[in-house]
C-alpha cells in the first residue's frame, strides 16, 4: 500500500513522515543498545546530531509541503568537461585535507599497514626479511601480519593492490594524493554511468554526481590511506565498462575486476559484481556471464593463494594457516569469523547503518526509497545495485559486524556510487519534481554547510590525540619503548614500526611482553615506558585508565641500567 501511494503522488511528501519516524526510532534504540565504547561514542558524539537534523528536515517538510524550501532551478546542464574540472579541483582540495585535517597521519591499523606494505614494496619485495634477533617480537610490532614460517619475514595479511598502487603513485608524486585522485576518478565514472543509464535526463545525471560528491564519508575517507576509496573508484570504473556492453568493454571490466579483488579484502568487489553478472544471465548473455564467472573464479584462486606466493618470494615454505593457499585461507581467515560469532551483531549493524546514513547527503535515503519502483520493475541496473548492497550488508553482518575506527560505515564504502545511482533512479521516477527539487536542495545545503564541516571536524578531533601521542613517542630518547596497550581505546595502534626496524625508538606492546622479554630487551639497548596516564594527558582515551599494576610490574622488571 505504501509503495502504491508513493508511486501515485510526487513521492517525497509520502516518504518524509514515515522515514522521520523510523530514523528517530532506530536512533533512539541504538542510543540504548549500541555495544562497545567506540560505536556508542560515534553515535552520541557525531551521528545523532546529523540524524536529528535529517529527522527535523523531514518533519518540517511534511508539515509545510516544501513551501519554505523553494529554491531556484539549476542553471546550465552538467557535462563531462565540467565534471572533469570539478573532479580535478576536488582532488586538490582533498589532497590538502590529508594534511590540514589529519596531518597525513595514518590513524588506524588498516591505514598503518598500507604505509608498512609500501615500505616493503619499495624494495621490490613481497615481504621484508626480519633479523633473527627480532623474530620473537614480530607479533607485537605491528599486528595484522601475515604468518610466515619462523617469522623470517613480514608483511600485512591484506591483499596488496592498494599498497602497490600507492607505491607506484608515490614514485612520481606525493602518495598522499592517491586517494584524492581515486575519489575524483570515482566521481567521473559515476557521471559516465549516469549518462549511460539516463541519457535523456540531465537533471538525473546531475543528482547522481551530487549525491556522490556531497558524501562526507567519501570526502573524509579520501583524506586517509584507507583502501576503501580504491574499492569505490574501481567499482564505478568497472560498472562504467560493464554498461558499454561490448566485447572490449567487458574485457576491460574483467581486468579491473582482477585488481579490485586484490585491493584489500577479497570479498568486497565480487559481492558488488555478481548481481550484474547474474543480470547478463537473465538477459540471455550466457557466454559473457560464463566468461565473467570463469575469470572471477581464477582471480579468486589467485588472490587466495597470494600469501603462498609471498612465502615463496621470501624463500620460505608455505605453512598451515593463512599462508597455505585456498585451504589455509578458509581455515585461517573465514572459519574463525563464522565460529566466533559477535553476540551483538544486530545492535552493531543498526549503529553501522545509521552511521552510514549520517555521513551521506541527507537526501540520499529518501531518494533511494523513491527509487524502489525502478527496482521492482527491474529497470536498467537498479536491481543489481540493490542486490550488491544487500549482499554486502548481510555478508559483513555475518563475518565482521564491528568496524572499529571508520568515517561513516567503511565496509559499504565501495557502494557509495551504487547508492548515488539508486538515488538518481528515485529522482527520475518522480513526475512532478517541484517539491522534490526543494527537498534535495535544502538537504544538500544543510549537508554542505552543516554535516560535512561538522563531521570533518569531529574526525580531526578524534585523530588529533593519537597524532600527539605518536609525536611524543617519536621524541623519546631511547632505543625501544614499551607502550601500555591495555584498554579499549586503540592504544595498541601506537605500536607501529618500519619493516626494517630503522625507526627509533622501536615500539612494543606491553600486553604481549613478559618480564623475561623486558630483561632481554635491556641487553639490546635503552628501554622507555609510556603508560596510559601519559597518553591520557595528551587526550588519548575516553576517561578510562586501565589498572596500572601489570604495566608498572613490567616496568619494574627492567634493570635500572637500561630504563629511561
Amino acid at each position: 500500500m505504501f509503495q502504491s501511494r508513493v508511486e501515485a503522488t510526487n513521492g517525497i511528501g509520502v516518504v518524509a513522515l514515515p522515514l522521520a519516524a523510523l530514523l528517530a526510532f532506530f536512533a533512539l534504540l541504538a542510543a540504548f543498545t549500541a555495544p562497545g565504547m567506540l560505536p556508542r561514542f560515534y553515535l552520541l558524539h557525531e551521528d545523532v546530531f546529523v540524524l536529528g537534523g535529517l529527522v527535523a528536515l523531514l518533519l518540517l517538510f511534511s508539515m509545510t509541503g516544501g513551501a519554505a524550501f523553494q529554491l531556484p532551478r539549476a542553471g546550465a546542464a552538467l557535462t563531462m568537461r565540467k565534471v572533469l574540472i570539478g573532479a580535478a579541483a576536488g582532488a586538490v582540495l582533498l589532497w590538502a585535507g590529508t594534511y590540514l585535517v589529519f596531518g597525513n597521519y595514518p590513524l588506524s591499523r588498516d591505514e598503518q599497514m598500507v604505509i608498512f606494505d609500501m615500505q616493503v614494496f619499495r624494495h621490490w619485495e613481497l615481504a621484508a626479511p626480519l633479523a633473527p634477533g627480532w623474530r620473537h617480537y614480530v607479533q607485537v610490532a605491528p599486528e595484522f601480519l601475515l604468518p610466515l614460517p619462523g617469522n623470517a619475514a613480514w608483511v600485512s595479511f591484506y591483499m596488496p593492490v592498494n599498497a602497490m598502487l600507492r607505491t607506484l603513485f608515490g614514485a612520481v608524486f606525493d602518495p598522499a594524493a592517491l586517494n584524492p585522485v581515486l575519489a575524483a576518478a570515482g566521481a567521473i565514472a559515476t557521471f559516465d554511468c549516469a549518462r549511460r543509464l539516463f541519457p535523456d535526463s540531465r537533471s538525473t545525471q546531475a543528482v547522481a554526481v551530487l549525491i556522490y560528491a556531497t558524501s562526507a564519508q567519501m570526502l573524509v575517507t579520501a583524506m586517509t590511506p584507507y583502501a576503501m576509496t580504491a574499492h569505490l573508484a574501481f567499482n564505478m570504473i568497472w560498472l562504467s565498462f560493464y554498461l558499454r556492453n561490448s566485447r572490449a568493454s567487458h574485457a576491460a571490466a574483467v581486468a579491473v575486476g582482477f585488481l579490485a579483488i586484490g585491493i584489500h579484502q577479497i570479498i568486497f568487489h565480487p559481492l558488488f559484481a555478481l548481481p550484474f553478472i547474474d543480470q547478463l544471465r537473465r538477459r540471455g548473455q550466457w557466454r559473457t556471464a560464463v566468461a565473467y564467472l570463469a575469470c572471477y573464479a581464477l582471480f579468486g584462486l589467485f588472490w587466495i593463494s597470494y600469501p603462498h606466493l609471498v612465502a615463496m618470494s621470501a624463500g620460505l615454505k608455505s605453512q598451515a594457516g593463512p599462508a597455505a593457499g585456498t585451504g589455509g585461507f578458509i581455515v585461517g581467515r573465514i572459519m574463525p569469523l563464522l565460529l566466533h560469532r559477535q553476540p551483538m551483531t544486530i545492535p552493531l549493524m543498526e549503529a553501522n547503518l545509521l552511521r552510514y546514513v549520517a555521513w551521506q547527503n541527507l537526501a540520499l535515503v529518501p531518494l533511494m526509497i523513491l527509487g524502489w519502483k525502478a527496482v521492482r520493475r527491474d529497470d536498467g541496473v537498479a536491481r543489481p545495485l540493490v542486490a550488491g548492497l544487500v549482499l554486502t550488508v548481510l555478508a559483513i553482518a555475518l563475518l565482521a559486524p564491528y568496524q572499529a575506527i571508520g568515517w561513516g560505515y567503511r565496509y559499504v564504502h565501495g557502494l557509495i556510487g551504487s547508492c548515488a545511482l539508486l538515488a538518481a533512479y528515485g529522482w527520475r521516477d518522480v513526475p512532478d519534481r517541484a517539491q522534490l527539487r526543494a527537498f534535495v536542495g535544502a538537504a544538500t545545503l544543510i549537508t554542505v554547510v552543516g554535516s560535512i564541516p561538522f563531521l570533518t571536524w569531529q574526525a580531526a578531533e578524534f585523530a588529533a590525540p593519537y597524532a600527539r601521542v605518536n609525536r611524543m613517542i617519536d621524541g623519546i630518547d631511547a632505543d625501544m619503548v614499551v607502550i601500555d596497550s591495555e584498554g579499549p581505546v586503540f592504544r595498541i595502534d601506537e605500536v607501529r614500526n618500519r619493516p626494517d626496524l630503522s625507526n627509533r625508538p622501536i615500539r612494543l606492546a606491553s600486553h604481549m611482553l613478559s618480564h623475561a622479554d623486558v630483561r632481554a630487551l635491556c641487553n639490546r639497548g635503552t628501554v622507555a615506558f609510556v603508560d596510559a596516564g601519559r597518553m591520557q594527558a595528551l587526550g588519548l582515551g575516553f576517561g578510562n585508565v586501565p589498572d596500572p599494576a601489570a604495566f608498572n610490574a613490567l616496568r619494574a622488571a627492567a634493570p635500572d641500567r637500561c630504563r629511561r
